[in-house]
C-alpha cells in the first residue's frame, strides 16, 4: 500500500471514527431528553383516562358528575321553596350562593373543586331542608319538600356506589405507586388521580 493510500485510510477511519462517536453522542441526548418527557406524556394520559371516569362512568354505572348533576337540580327546586319563606330566607340565600359555586365548578373538569363544592352544597341544602321543615307548609310544599329532599340524598348516596375512588385508588395503587411511575410522577410533576371526597 502507498503511503498516499494508507493516509487516506487513516483519516478516512479518523471520519468514521468521528462520526459514531457524534452519532452516540446525539443518541444519548435524545434517550436522556425525550425519554422523561414521552414517560411524564404516557403516565399524564394513563392519569387523565382514569379522572375521565368521574364524568363518565365506571363500567356501565353512572358517573359522579351525573349525580352531582343531579343533586343541583334537586337544590335548584329547594331554592325555589324556600323562596316562598321569609323565615327562610338566609338559609335560602346561602343555598343559593353555594350552589352557584358548585355551577361554576361544573363548568371545568377539577374533581377537587367538584368535591369541594358538593361539600358546600351538602351543608347549606341540610341547612334550608331543616328550616323549612321547622315551619308550617302548604300541603303541597310539603310534599315538593319531601320529593327535593329524597331526590338530593339519592343523588348523593349513588356517588359512593359509582365505582370512581375505587377505580382512582386501584390504579393508584396497581401503577402509579410502583417503579418507574413514582419516580417519574414525583419528578415530572404527574399526580395519581384526584379521588372525591
Amino acid at each position: 500500500m502507498s503511503a498516499a493510500k494508507a493516509k487516506k485510510s487513516e483519516g478516512g477511519s479518523r471520519a468514521v471514527l468521528a462520526d459514531r462517536r457524534f452519532a452516540a453522542g446525539v443518541l444519548v441526548f435524545v434517550i436522556l431528553v425525550f425519554t422523561p418527557i414521552g414517560a411524564r406524556l404516557s403516565l399524564g394520559r394513563a392519569v387523565d383516562r382514569v379522572e375521565n371516569k368521574f364524568f363518565t362512568g365506571v363500567d356501565g354505572r353512572g358517573a359522579v358528575a351525573e349525580y352531582i348533576g343531579d343533586a343541583e337540580n334537586a337544590a335548584t327546586g329547594l331554592i325555589s321553596l324556600g323562596d316562598k319563606y321569609e323565615a327562610a330566607g338566609e338559609a335560602t340565600g346561602e343555598l343559593r350562593f353555594d350552589k352557584s359555586v358548585l355551577n361554576d365548578v361544573m363548568e371545568g373538569r377539577d374533581i377537587s373543586e367538584y368535591s369541594s363544592a358538593n361539600a358546600m352544597v351538602v351543608s347549606s341544602f341540610g341547612a334550608l331542608r331543616d328550616a323549612l321543615m321547622s315551619l308550617q307548609l302548604s300541603e303541597q310544599d310539603a310534599a315538593d319538600l319531601e320529593m327535593y329532599s329524597n331526590q338530593f340524598a339519592n343523588a348523593q348516596g349513588a356517588i359512593p356506589h359509582s365505582g370512581y375512588n375505587e377505580a382512582a385508588e386501584e390504579f393508584t395503587r396497581g401503577t402509579y405507586n410502583r417503579f418507574p411511575a413514582k419516580l417519574i410522577g414525583s419528578l415530572m410533576g404527574v399526580d395519581p388521580p384526584r379521588t372525591f371526597q
